[in-house]
């Protein structure tokens, strides 16, 4: 238990300003500052107001979004870090670095190995590093243990289920078990005093691109035997402890021990919840201060990382901890530290949430600062030599280029580029850098759904069943619908007649003149079919590549891209023309006055019946008076992602017309995208800074973007 306060108290630097330090770990850093114990001296967040809110709601003397700066300064004792995996490992080597004891939220680090290097940091420099398992310092724990005494515990069974199927896993972890489940799986480890000896383990997917279900049984060397069940789409939120020893049962839930034995049961309450986190944050303080070894130490806290890992592959077999050098052979790589000329770079950064989990890769080298930083600087900042811009962030705005006279290179992670004042940047000779690869990929997945469901002409089918009707044949609108309905139901009529031929006859006369399709496009396979392209863009490339499994011609229209580029890529250059006769045709152009209406009623008319186009780059690429009159004849079927005018009116022709697809510009928009994006452009940038051949976008490149 901590002392009473030190005449000096612990000077503070938090870093990460989110939810869970908001409104859980700073009001208890707060009372431990009124109780004398701890200075909070500066917060930090990357999101500047996040940070103003913190210094005034929690009294500190400082806020800031530079946490190298803050990091690098003499007046801080004690580095508290609430955000991501990847900040936690990254900010938490540089705080021990300079001579700061360290607490980290879990995860505590992206993996065992960097867990382990932490500790070993903190080790060499006889400094506290700790990390947030809460559940270790319940007094419902404690209760329980001292009721097991030095028998021990026979059987534990821990539950931890979440309704999380719907959310990605947060803080930068690989799975919901390391980012959240993790607190049951160390009360195992901590309850029964070690890693297992033996491990059985099944993590299973629910529909999602990482596990999200895991169980295990587990035995240690002393035949203590443990169940774990750990379900993250489960419909609500469940965590439960049970403890067997010999002839007694500690059953731990919401707050609640109930004891049980032969004789009887009793319970205990406990109802501030919030306990185990004060309690964590006096340990840490009381073990700078050399009052106590933290049971919560991140040395302590790494083997059940390296259990959760395990559980996260579906290991089954005998556990050991890696050795020292197995460790340092599989430690996530990182940036090595580079010169000091690229270390005193700074970067500007805006948007910065956007970039939440990449940005301590950059804070790792280099100064980060915000446009606020600028704005309120005496004097220009010639230490500023790239800027990285989120996705949601606009350009820089020309007062703060005019104090930035050594920028060298912005990193865009938005989509769309035209947006972020491409004039201004070449005008000043500055570099500029986009994530095209993580875009592209996402784009491509999307263009290739739709292909697929569109030969088979799905989407018809789906609105026909919708109205309560059956099959795929889109029916016409207005009075072509109605003749072709009335044929169709005549038919068997017509044939029972003697004047079955004068009637077909003047059928195929009306068809003629109603333009009315020959035949209703007949359901397709993919494979064999021929793919045309209209431009060679970032997504077109990517597209090729996925279209390798399949049995098909891909053909590419493009002013710029040469035969060999192409033919490398798995795709064969083509004319306009012959691209416009291919089964499916999408465009992958961008738009600018050359390219505005590329095609028009000429263009369209090439595309033959049952073709499918898909048009994911820009509305404006045809020239939609022309689209809807090719449409109307129904021989044709579009998929659409981009329209001339965003949002699409509600009484658009577009919207009425069966043979259509209509999505919302939805084709790139995805979270996991986005993050992508953010981690691809600051490797980018950083690359770029420290000397790395990085492809940057030219002018003539960003004259086709949009």
């Amino acid at each position: 238990m901590l002392k009473a306060a030190s005449p000096q108290p612990l000077r503070a630097l938090i870093i990460g300003a989110g939810g869970m330090a908001f409104h859980t770990h700073l009001p208890l850093l707060a009372k431990l500052r009124d109780e004398g114990h701890v200075a909070l001296s500066i917060v930090c967040d990357v999101q500047r107001e996040r940070a103003g809110e913190a210094r005034k709601r929690f009294s500190f003397r400082e806020d800031t979004a530079d946490a190298m700066a803050a990091l690098g300064r003499d007046d801080i004792d004690a580095v508290y870090i609430f955000g991501a995996a990847q900040m936690h490992h990254q900010y938490g080597l540089l705080a021990l670095d300079g001579g700061k004891h360290l607490f980290v939220e879990k995860p505590i680090a992206p993996s065992f190995p960097d867990a382990c290097e932490l500790a070993d940091k903190a080790r060499e420099r006889n400094l506290i590093a700790v990390g947030g398992h809460n559940r270790r310092f319940k007094k419902s724990f404690a209760m329980a243990q001292s009721t097991a005494g030095a028998a021990g515990w026979r059987f534990i069974e821990a539950v931890f289920h979440k309704p999380e199927f719907s959310k990605p896993p947060p803080y930068g972890t690989h799975s919901w078990l390391t980012a959240n489940g993790i607190h049951a799986l160390d009360v195992i480890v901590f309850m029964a005093g070690g890693l297992p000896a033996q491990l059985w383990s099944i993590a299973q997917s629910a529909g999602t691109p990482e596990p999200r279900n895991f169980s295990a049984i587990m035995r240690w060397s002393d035949g203590c035997q443990a169940a774990f069940l750990c379900d993250n789409s489960a419909g609500s939120r469940k965590e439960q402890y049970v403890l067997h020893g010999i002839e007694q049962t500690c059953t731990i839930e919401d707050g609640r021990l109930k004891i049980e034995t032969p004789a009887g049961a009793s319970q205990a309450s406990f109802a501030d919840d919030t306990e185990s986190f004060v309690a964590e944050h006096r340990e840490f303080v009381a073990a700078i201060r050399g009052e106590a070894k933290p049971q919560h130490e991140i040395a302590l806290l790494a083997p059940s990382l390296y259990l959760a890992e395990l559980i996260e592959q579906g290991y089954c077999g005998p556990v050991s901890l890696p050795g020292a050098a197995q460790v340092k052979q599989s430690k996530t790589e990182s940036l090595p530290v580079v010169a000091s000329r690229a270390r005193s770079a700074s970067v500007l950064v805006l948007a910065p949430a956007a970039l939440q989990t990449a940005l301590p890769l950059v804070a790792a080298h280099h100064r980060v600062v915000s446009l606020d930083d600028v704005r309120s600087a005496p004097s220009p900042l010639p230490d500023v030599v790239a800027a990285i811009i989120g996705h949601g962030g606009g350009a820089l705005p020309e007062e703060i280029l005019n104090r930035l006279p050594n920028l060298a290179v912005v990193g865009i992670a938005g989509l769309s580029l035209q947006r972020y004042g491409a004039d201004a940047l070449f005008a000043r000779g500055v570099s500029i850098i986009n994530a095209s690869d993580a875009y592209a990929r996402t784009v491509a997945e999307f263009v290739l759904g739709l292909a697929l469901l569109a030969r088979r002409r799905a989407f018809s089918s789906h609105e026909i069943m919708r109205k309560g009707g059956w099959g795929a044949a889109p029916l016409l609108p207005g009075f072509r619908g109605l003749a072709v309905q009335a044929a169709r139901a005549s038919k068997t009529i017509v044939r029972a007649t003697l004047l079955e031929p004068y009637l077909r006859r003047a059928w195929g006369t009306a068809k003629a003149k109603l333009r009315l399709p020959e035949a209703t496009p007949a359901l397709r396979d993919f494979s064999h079919v021929t793919i045309g392209l209209v431009g060679w863009s970032a997504n077109a490339r990517a597209l090729v590549e996925l279209l390798r499994p399949f049995a098909v011609s891909v053909k590419v229209f493009s002013e710029h891209a040469t035969s060999d580029e192409i033919s490398r890529a798995g795709g064969a250059k083509a004319t306009l023309a012959e691209v416009l006769k291919a089964d499916i045709v999408s465009l992958h152009r961008g738009l600018n006055e050359k390219t505005r209406h590329c095609l028009t009623a000429a263009e369209l008319e090439q595309l033959r019946p049952g073709a499918v186009l898909i048009n994911i780059a820009r509305g404006a690429l045809i020239d939609e008076k022309a689209l809807i009159a090719r449409l109307r004849r129904g021989d044709i079927f579009a998929c659409l992602d981009t329209y001339e005018t965003e949002p699409l009116p509600r009484s658009h022709p577009l919207r009425k017309l069966p043979n259509v697809f209509l999505t919302a510009h939805i084709a790139g928009g995805t979270a996991d995208m986005h993050a992508a994006a953010a981690r691809e452009v600051v490797l980018k940038v950083l690359d770029y800074l420290h000397g790395e051949d990085v492809n940057t976008v030219s002018r003539e490149q960003w004259a086709m973007m949009s």
